[in-house]
């Protein structure tokens, strides 16, 4: 009885963290907040949030992860009724993976993010990039497999090799918004286009 109130006090005050952080960096920007300053709005003390997450970056990470699940829904509705046309249906989910990114971590956020692979290769940050894309994977994999079931993708096509190229695609669009200030949302949507037409080009066969 004890344990379990214990333990849900510890996942609501792990929200209450999450909440805090996610509100002041998109409010004052990551690299001005301060964990002090999210322990004091999450009405915490500060030692909570280092034994939660240890670090600033993993607190960032763990509210991209948040974010990523409660994005899964529309992802999930949005394969559910595909259109017959598998080149708008794979740019379509691109434009919503690119839609959801902006729509809740700044470009600041996100350079971070993607960072994380490269820093600390053996740390939390870095495992849970790797969860991150693992999400996205599997629902590409998904809608690519539907289209390829369908007969409009090529029998001989290696569904993962071309899901790694087309993440690949939207990843490299998303790197030169988050690193280009003079670059609007608009702009990271069209950027990768040209590529992906190119790509889906040769893999797609004609409608039957």
């Amino acid at each position: 009885m004890v344990k379990g109130l214990r333990e849900r006090h510890r996942i609501q005050r792990t929200e209450q963290v999450l909440d805090a952080a996610d509100a002041l960096f998109r409010d004052r920007g990551y690299e001005e907040t301060k964990i002090e300053e999210i322990a004091e709005l999450a009405s915490v003390a500060s030692a909570t949030v280092y034994n939660y997450f240890k670090n600033k970056p993993n607190l960032l990470m763990e509210i991209a992860l948040r974010h990523i699940r409660a994005a899964v829904p529309e992802r999930r509705k949005f394969i559910e009724g595909l259109p017959d046309d598998p080149m708008e249906g794979i740019i379509g989910f691109e434009k919503l993976l690119a839609d959801q990114a902006v729509r809740h971590l700044t470009p600041e956020c996100w350079r971070v993010v993607m960072s994380a692979q490269f820093v600390d290769t053996d740390g939390v940050a870095h495992r849970t990039a790797k969860r991150l894309d693992l999400i996205i994977r599997r629902q590409y994999v998904a809608l690519l497999t539907n289209y390829q079931e369908k007969g409009r993708i090529r029998a001989d096509v290696d569904i993962n090799v071309l899901c790694d190229i087309l993440i690949g695609i939207g990843n490299a669009a998303l790197a030169r918004l988050v690193t280009t200030p003079s670059m609007s949302v608009e702009m990271m949507r069209e950027i990768g286009l040209p590529h992906l037409r190119l790509v889906l080009s040769g893999v797609l066969t004609a409608k039957k």
